[in-house]
């Protein structure tokens, strides 16, 4: 079961129908159907979030393709040694550093060299440890819709020198913040990232 972000709704997909409200309840095999409920789903004029279900994992990646235009990235949940979390704002939004892939590029390495090249950190300065977590969320893309399946991933910053944001990307700031107080950014962050925050604030 996942939840694919678009503004403030999203789709859930399940292997069974969900008990909950939804603007709409799809069987995966009824293409016809899900087609039609996507294109209101995407009408940025509702709230209209639905459930597509009787989709099993391993059919994940057929939804992803067949519907959209799949674009695979990775970031970071970046900690000092004060146990802060590294965040950036861009264009305007509190964010986490994260970027696409490059052709051949292991998520792994995408992480590390994002994070680094958004942040102005030495890539010795970081240690990366485990898969925290993957998010999805769809936007408008190249007169169609991208969906971006981001994993993010540990990581440990062992420098201590003041850290830049990269602006030709759009980020005006990067700082460490107390995960105590990450509540306190979260309306004025991504739909996908709210209980994300939520979850790091009380860890």
């Amino acid at each position: 079961m996942i939840k694919i972000f678009y503004n403030k709704k999203f789709i859930l997909l399940s292997e069974k129908k969900s008990d909950e409200s939804f603007g709409a309840k799809i069987r995966f095999s009824d293409k016809d159907v899900l087609q039609n409920s996507l294109n209101v789903f995407l009408d940025t004029n509702n709230s209209f979030s639905i459930n597509i279900y009787g989709i099993n994992k391993g059919e994940y990646q057929q939804f992803f393709t067949e519907y959209f235009i799949f674009i695979q990235a990775a970031g970071g949940i970046v900690r000092n040694s004060k146990r802060e979390l590294l965040i950036i704002k861009r264009l305007g939004v509190i964010d986490l550093p994260k970027g696409k892939l490059e052709v051949g590029e292991s998520s792994e390495n995408a992480a590390v060299r994002e994070v680094c090249e958004e942040c102005g950190i030495m890539p010795l300065d970081i240690m990366l440890n485990d898969l925290f977590a993957k998010t999805y969320h769809i936007y408008p893309y190249r007169k169609a819709f991208a969906l971006k399946e981001t994993l993010w991933f540990n990581m440990d910053f062992t420098g201590n020198y003041k850290l830049y944001p990269q602006t030709k990307e759009g980020i005006t700031d990067v700082l460490f913040v107390n995960q105590s107080k990450l509540r306190h950014y979260l309306k004025d962050t991504y739909s996908s990232l709210q209980n994300f925050f939520d979850i790091l604030s009380i860890n």
